[in-house]
């Protein structure tokens, strides 16, 4: 390890607090691994996600926003299985040793943390080649939940309810509030190129401030029966679990929920082309027996937290979509893909 990374390491992700005590962590950063402690009765749940720079944040975003951003799509990972955060690694690849932004990078990952309780306990920097100058984040969560509790893609049965969390669309409009590209069709765009002020707050807040549900998933975990969280848009994300319990779905369209200052910004099919295809929403999809839909709701309400039951899993293979009038709607696949 060469000196400069060291002080890196330690400056900005140790002595910055980011490598707080928690109970399950043993040792964290300054050794070649972490050491973390597990009980026979529990599961460790891991999870990593990669961002990179004009991919997945602009350049010039500022550094504190790109790493709650970072953080918190890896944590709402965590809130699709159910898991307890317990703490994560980080790597870095940057073009160049910039004190300022290391500084408020470090800030914006420790916010997040302590939210949380999920300290840094290792990780890795290096400088990237010249060639690609572009800034790299990973970020590898780790969870704990009980032995047969984790919530997964693959129990939902025909007659179970669809909710989501929160709204939907509002990660890919934001792309456009903040004139990042997005991969909807062009006629994916803004009724007004000059947003209300509120508005483009708002979006920013959206997409580089989500909010990993762990608290509503922890709370229900034992009364769902499949659960993801929306990070590439409800219909592929949805399709995971179809696909995964061997069933098939029907959404109604007109429960979508959408947010008023989506409703403000685009057209009504742009609304629901933003829900269905979007992505980077990180909010909740998951399944729910009818004998325990009231039950979920009173908890959900219970932790402020917004619900919308949106369809029903059925029969078959296949996601059919419904409009307000009941006629079926089809649509072009537009779902995210990384490659």
């Amino acid at each position: 390890m060469s000196a400069s990374e060291f002080e890196i390491i330690q400056r900005y992700f140790a002595e910055s607090g980011l490598d707080f005590s928690r109970q399950g962590v043993e040792l964290g950063i300054g050794d070649d691994a972490a050491l973390l402690t597990l009980h026979q009765d529990s599961n460790l749940a891991i999870s990593m996600d990669v961002l990179v720079e004009h991919v997945h944040f602009p350049e010039g975003a500022d550094p504190d926003l790109i790493a709650n951003r970072a953080l918190a799509v890896n944590l709402s990972d965590l809130a699709a299985m159910a898991a307890q955060p317990l703490c994560f690694t980080l790597g870095l690849v940057l073009a160049e040793r910039d004190e300022k932004w290391l500084e408020h990078f470090s800030k914006g990952l420790l916010a997040l943390a302590k939210k949380f309780n999920c300290p840094l306990v290792g990780g890795d920097t290096t400088k990237c080649s010249p060639e690609s100058a572009n800034t790299s984040i990973s970020i590898q969560v780790h969870g704990i939940c009980s032995k047969n509790k984790a919530s997964l893609r693959s129990g939902a049965n025909p007659g179970d309810k669809i909710y989501v969390s929160g709204k939907l669309g509002d990660g890919a409009i934001a792309l456009l509030s903040l004139d990042l590209q997005s991969h909807l069709p062009d006629s994916f765009q803004l009724q007004n190129s000059e947003l209300p002020e509120s508005c483009k707050q708002y979006f920013s807040d959206a997409y580089y401030r989500p909010q990993p549900r762990i608290a509503l998933a922890l709370a229900i975990r034992e009364l769902i029966t499949s659960s993801i969280d929306i990070s590439d848009g409800l219909l592929g994300d949805l399709g995971h679990i179809t696909s995964a319990s061997n069933c098939g779905a029907k959404l109604i369209l007109a429960e979508l929920p959408v947010s008023e200052s989506a409703r403000c910004c685009v057209s009504e099919d742009n609304q629901v082309k933003a829900a269905l295809f979007g992505g980077d929403d990180y909010e909740l999809c998951f399944t729910v027996p009818p004998v325990h839909c009231a039950e979920v709701e009173k908890i959900a309400s219970g932790l402020g937290e917004e619900l919308s039951c949106i369809g029903e899993i059925v029969g078959g293979n296949q996601i059919s979509c419904f409009d307000h009038s009941g006629s079926e709607r089809v649509f072009e696949n537009h779902s995210y893909q990384h490659f």
